[in-house]
């Protein structure tokens, strides 16, 4: 599978479970739900129902302490987007879009998003750093 797709799918999980758990919920779900809409309308009010059901989830365990359901539900979320993208190649990009909206909505717009993509071949190597980097080769 693409490394690209995976990591897409790996951080919109993340953003999604994320913004469950704030007061920007109804955005997040009118999100995923518009996308499921898009790209997979006969699975949208599934979809629908789990994001209701997982912020469930979500919101008990955290007022529990609970900290592992949060690494479970965000588990759930990749494996939901990467059969989205595994079945609708297509949607990837509305992905990207979607996931660059929560991570504003999750961090107020305060920090920019970064995405970085690197595809090398043969003896090529990549460097990449969202700050600082220091390379030392011999």
């Amino acid at each position: 599978m693409d490394p690209q797709i995976v990591a897409v799918a790996g951080t919109a999980g993340t953003a999604i479970v994320s913004a469950m758990a704030t007061d920007g919920w109804q955005r997040a779900r009118g999100g995923v739900v518009a996308l499921w809409q898009r790209f997979r309308p006969e699975s949208a009010d599934s979809i629908h129902d789990d994001f209701e059901e997982n912020r469930r989830v979500l919101v008990d365990s955290l007022q529990a302490g609970d900290e592992h359901t949060h690494a479970a539900l965000v588990a759930t979320w990749n494996g939901y987007l990467l059969g989205l993208l595994v079945a609708q190649p297509q949607a990837f990009d509305a992905l990207r879009q979607l996931n660059a909206a929560l991570a504003q909505e999750n961090t107020g717009g305060a920090h920019p998003s970064m995405n970085m993509t690197a595809n090398v071949s043969g003896n090529g190597q990549v460097f990449q750093a969202g700050r600082d980097q220091s390379i030392t080769q011999s």
